[in-house]
């Protein structure tokens, strides 16, 4: 009897409510903090039914139509020392437990015990909101993250990372490391560099990582690493996080291929065969081995491009440069220098070696017909050799003098080699007799230009042009820019020839811009030489322009990437002077040359112009396709609008306008033209008729 009153005295004064109910839920027992819980006086608790006690806690309750169910204590199996969280309205959080209790093999009754947990589980909540958050937060960052021990085994992933390893579940990677999912080597140096992050607490940022999965995969990522540290400060393993940048790697190493390498034989091209000339010359500085340039430049080519079309051409160079490939050791470098023209660096050449057998190998190669899809083609090679440092010092000059003795073996019946020598550099002085011409073409105005239309892919409308230069020699004929320019710039002629085309142009520009359209702008080509004086054209230029009352955004000045690629602060300051006096700048024959990303960013640029070698075997699904939308969209995204050179057939056409590019140029839409003939042909949209 005295323990029983002890027992009781114990639950009166317990901290808890407690209440003991009977198998009907009839109240038998409540302490006075079970009364003070549910609002109940001693009285109204025990005079109630325990359907009415249940509706009165129901209507305490902050959600009941939730919690309801859970109050009511029905099945048997809804009893354990579990506890169950209610919500009240007037805010508190109540903890319960419910079970029977049972004393021998008596059931005594269903023990009710209620706590107010208000306090820790607000905090409780908080917290697990917090880590909801982060999770979630961490599985919808499309980067990768991760969080590691001491020993560099994951600890938590988030969805991208889980992915990226092709698990189903973050958690699968849990306990695993790098070694589970990467090579051996590649998961040794990521240890190297977790383990020092621990051992010195110093976080790394922007670590460039090359991924080599088990299968041979390669995917690249840039990271940040940083230790990770408990509630004490002390390093418990490392986290961080990685972003993906493989499609940004692919796209760069496209563009650095199409750069440097020929897209249709795949060989060098001439920037990359310069820099290979640049990496010999250092090995015969240290060694004395000679070395040989050789310029290869196929006889009848143009005869079967002509006859069996461009297609076949390009299988010809693409056997052509796999056949010459066979008669060269592994040290030498052959490479496509454009058209129909191959060059070659010959290496380690010792006293006793011939230059002239290998010349005379690859001449001999060419005896056997070549073979186009069953038409048996036969074309010979015309190669000029010059020798370094015999023939000369500098690749420019040494590709010069090659070129020189190419010409020589072709004016020798072709079929040939020929070494450079100095009657041929007493032939090359003929040439500068040109020069004398050029000054009188000059005073006599022998030059005319001659206008290609730019057309808007969008709409068909023609609001632009690229001026081109033409000189009618009195004896000679038409005499094409490709001959004379390079010889004007050679002899410092460029920059008056180049000013008498802007004045041209810009006359012209003003007066079509009434004609036709007041928006026309004429694009003139500014050869490199005329930025390396220390001010240049630009000032003058845009000083004519003002004084003739001309709108600078009329003239459009096109450049190449050989400027941007080596611009001093004189180009650079000239480059900027002409947008801020108004004039545009269009990059032409891009994809020809460098194609740096750095100069597109770092220069104003307003259009870029793709090279119309692009436009060889355009087709659906082609790689040069591919080359051209991701041209395109590079340019649309720097805010740059795009022209394509030479479109030639409505397929092309269709193609570049279905990839967004703004404007397009070529035979397909006009020859360049005479300015009546471009007047009319802009008016009519058709091409005058010749």
């Amino acid at each position: 009897m005295k323990a029983q009153l002890w027992a009781e005295a114990i639950l009166r004064s317990h901290p808890d409510g407690i209440a003991l109910m009977d198998a009907c839920y009839e109240l038998l027992f409540a302490n006075t903090q079970y009364l003070r819980i549910w609002g109940f006086s001693e009285q109204s608790a025990f005079c109630m039914t325990s359907s009415e006690r249940f509706e009165h806690q129901v209507k305490l309750l902050a959600y009941p139509e939730k919690d309801a169910f859970a109050l009511r204590l029905i099945e048997q199996d809804a009893l354990s020392h579990q506890p169950s969280y209610f919500h009240l309205k007037d805010g508190r959080w109540l903890e319960r437990i419910a079970y029977r209790h049972i004393v021998g093999a008596e059931e005594l009754g269903i023990v009710s015990q209620w706590r107010d947990v208000t306090g820790s589980h607000l905090e409780n909540l908080s917290a697990q909101h917090e880590r909801d958050l982060m999770h979630s937060m961490m599985d919808s960052v499309p980067d990768q993250i991760f969080f590691k021990d001491r020993h560099s085994r994951f600890i938590r992933i988030n969805t991208s990372l889980a992915k990226r390893y092709g698990l189903d579940d973050p958690a699968q990677a849990v306990g695993k490391s790098d070694a589970d999912f990467y090579t051996a080597e590649h998961a040794a140096q990521t240890l190297r560099e977790e383990l020092e992050i621990m051992r010195t607490g110093a976080p790394v940022f922007n670590q460039l990582h090359h991924e080599v999965w088990h299968d041979g995969r390669e995917a690249w990522n840039v990271s940040m690493k940083m230790p990770l540290r408990d509630a004490n400060g002390d390093i418990i393993g490392t986290y961080g996080i990685a972003h993906d940048i493989t499609e940004h790697k692919k796209a760069e190493a496209l563009i650095w291929r199409q750069a440097n390498f020929d897209a249709l034989t795949g060989l060098p091209n001439r920037r990359m065969l310069r820099d290979r000339w640049e990496q010999v010359l250092n090995t015969h500085k240290r060694h004395g081995h000679g070395l040989g340039l050789l310029i290869i430049d196929l006889d009848q080519f143009k005869e079967v491009n002509d006859s069996l079309g461009h297609a076949f051409g390009d299988q010809l160079l693409v056997q052509v440069s796999r056949r010459v490939e066979a008669c060269l050791r592994n040290t030498d470098t052959l490479a496509r220098m454009g058209g129909d023209e191959f060059a070659v660096i010959l290496t380690d050449l010792l006293p006793s070696a011939d230059v002239g057998d290998i010349a005379q190998k690859i001449v001999t190669s060419f005896d056997d017909a070549f073979d186009l899809d069953g038409h048996r083609v036969f074309v010979s090679a015309s190669i000029g050799v010059a020798l370094y440092p015999q023939n000369g010092e500098s690749f420019d000059e040494l590709l010069k003098l090659a070129d020189q003795a190419m010409y020589e073996a072709k004016a020798h019946g072709r079929n040939g080699f020929c070494f450079f020598t100095s009657a041929l550099q007493e032939r090359a002085h003929k040439r500068l007799r040109m020069a004398s011409d050029l000054h009188v073409a000059l005073e006599q105005q022998q030059f005319h230009l001659v206008y290609q239309p730019v057309v808007n892919l969008r709409d068909g409308s023609i609001h632009k042009a690229e001026a081109l230069i033409r000189w009618q020699h009195p004896q000679r004929g038409l005499i094409p820019p490709c001959e004379f320019i390079p010889l004007a710039e050679s002899m410092g002629l460029i920059n008056e020839i180049g000013d008498w085309v802007f004045q041209t142009a810009a006359q012209q520009v003003r007066l079509w811009r009434s004609e036709l359209h007041p928006d026309m702008q004429i694009a003139v080509n500014k050869s490199p030489l005329q930025f390396q004086s220390k001010n240049g054209p630009t000032s003058t230029w845009a000083d004519h322009l003002k004084a003739d009352n001309i709108a600078p955004e009329a003239i459009v000045v096109e450049i190449t990437e050989g400027l941007l690629l080596d611009a001093s602060e004189s180009v650079q300051r000239q480059l900027v002077s002409l947008r801020q006096e108004g004039m545009r700048v269009s990059l032409d024959d891009f994809g020809t040359g460098y194609s740096s990303l750095a100069y597109l960013h770092r220069f104003d640029i307003d259009f870029l112009k793709i090279d119309q070698s692009f436009m060889r075997d355009l087709a659906p699904g082609s790689k040069n396709l591919t080359l051209c939308k991701a041209i395109i969209q590079m340019a649309h995204e720097l805010g740059i609008q795009v022209v394509a050179e030479g479109i030639e057939t409505q397929l092309q056409k269709d193609l570049l306008q279905e990839a967004g590019c703004d404007f397009g140029q070529g035979y397909f839409f006009a020859k360049p033209l005479l300015p009546e003939d471009f007047l009319v042909f802009a008016r009519s949209g058709q091409t005058p008729a010749p």
